[in-house]
């Protein structure tokens, strides 16, 4: 038996992102909490954090049906 992917999320969970997102240099696989889950479900806004708890910047991710995450825009903070 197939494990089914995952469809529903909820705020402050933590997902993988997907895919590389050079504009914040996070790699595929990096840990962010979701701040916002919004058109339905379909949508979800993840903050992208450093090891010393500052934020890099936040990651739109598209929900598939089938339940995979695709990064749709992404929004850097100010560095240090």
């Amino acid at each position: 038996m197939t494990p089914r992917m995952r469809t529903t999320y909820e705020e402050l969970e933590t997902v993988a992102i997907p895919e590389d997102v050079p504009e914040l240099g996070v790699e595929a696989g990096t840990t962010g909490t979701i701040v916002t889950v919004y058109e339905g479900g379909r949508m979800l806004l993840v903050e992208i954090g450093r090891e010393d708890g500052t934020s890099v910047g936040l990651v739109d991710l598209e929900v598939g049906e089938d339940g995979s995450l695709r990064p749709i825009s992404s929004t850097p903070f100010s560095s240090r």
